[in-house]
């Protein structure tokens, strides 16, 4: 199957271009405490190992660079359980959790807040991100899978050129097992909801540890992963979710007869422009005007009605048109009130 490269959408009559503003909250060190009361001990220990580095990431359209180290993001503000918290010196946008679940609690609730301004229209919105630590209470049988992002979870201008690591470790209440040499990584597919292996290659098990290498290829927007653990009759598993800020394939959906339908009598073209690291790799108009190019792509073109739900072509059984070509034509009958075309670009 065709792995799909982007999306582009174009809003007939009204077409909203402003920037969107998308916030990410990871922990280095993973959204779960075990703590086992005969013991008195944690897993992981905060107060006796590393802290759970908490770092908030803010992402603004057309950029894969994090805004949230930049001086586009002031007034940071942090809190844990609802009480102010200081952040790391000289890095707002972090916070080091340095102690662990009260033994008598359930989580830690941390939430950060800052003022992303637009350099270029000075125009300012309101971030926020959310992030809870839970805490397992452990008899000493629990058994539990802990995933730990220490690359981070998210792919940006940084680092989308090589892989990021999700890193899944079996306890058995707060000891880790090191005896296993099976635990399974599965994939989300989001459209169907269902599960399936992930490539071999890309994991590697060892000593009770199990690494998964994922790539920013391997995440159109956001992608979810599950490792399982199996032990006898019992199973334990732990899902984690990584992000693709970087952008390296961006759609853009022209329409250069314009986004409007005059008495129902005319129909207009709508062209998918594929840019990617900033340049323009295939444009609509041009491959229509060239009946020689070869199209480096395949598009699927789909229409939703004023509801937003998808609707048929009109003169066509499908909401979706068949045509692989970077360019579609609208008629009237396709357009009721209002009507929205999204472009989904695949490799071919």
């Amino acid at each position: 199957m065709a792995k799909v490269l982007a999306n582009g959408q174009i809003t007939i009559v009204d077409l909203n271009d402003g920037k969107a503003v998308q916030c990410f909250t990871q922990a280095s060190r993973g959204q779960t405490q075990i703590f086992t009361p005969d013991t008195d001990v944690y897993a992981p220990s905060y107060t006796t190992s590393a802290p759970n580095v908490i770092t908030a990431r803010v992402y603004v359209t057309g950029s894969s660079t994090d805004q949230a180290s930049t001086a586009a993001c002031t007034n940071w503000k942090w809190t844990v359980d609802g009480a102010a918290a200081t952040p790391v010196q000289g890095k707002s946008y972090q916070l080091n959790i340095v102690s662990n679940i009260a033994k008598n609690g359930s989580v830690k609730n941390i939430e950060w807040a800052c003022t992303y301004t637009d350099p270029e229209t000075q125009a300012t919105t309101e971030c926020r991100g959310y992030l809870t630590i839970s805490l397992a209470k452990s008899g000493g049988a629990l058994q539990t899978v802990q995933i730990e992002t220490p690359d981070g979870n998210t792919f940006d201008s940084t680092n989308s050129s090589k892989p990021l690591r999700a890193v899944a470790k079996f306890f058995r209440g707060n000891v880790q097992d090191t005896t296993l040499t099976s635990m399974t990584w599965e994939v989300l597919n989001i459209s169907a909801g269902t599960w399936s292996a992930v490539a071999a290659g890309n994991v590697t098990t060892s000593g009770g540890v199990s690494t998964l290498n994922v790539n920013a290829n391997d995440v159109l927007n956001f992608q979810t992963f599950r490792c399982t653990v199996k032990d006898g009759t019992d199973t334990a598993n732990a899902i984690i979710t990584f992000f693709d800020a970087s952008d390296p394939y961006v759609v853009y959906i022209k329409s250069p007869s314009g986004d409007k339908i005059v008495n129902g009598a005319q129909s207009t073209e709508l062209f998918a422009q594929v840019w990617k690291d900033g340049q323009v790799v295939e444009d609509g108009m041009a491959v229509k005007a060239d009946s020689t190019h070869a199209c480096k792509f395949q598009y699927k073109w789909t229409k939703y009605n004023s509801n937003g739900v998808a609707t048929n072509w009109a003169g066509t059984t499908s909401p979706v048109n068949a045509s692989t070509k970077p360019y579609v034509t609208v008629s009237a009958a396709d357009v009721s009130v209002r009507g929205t075309f999204t472009c989904e670009v695949s490799k071919i």
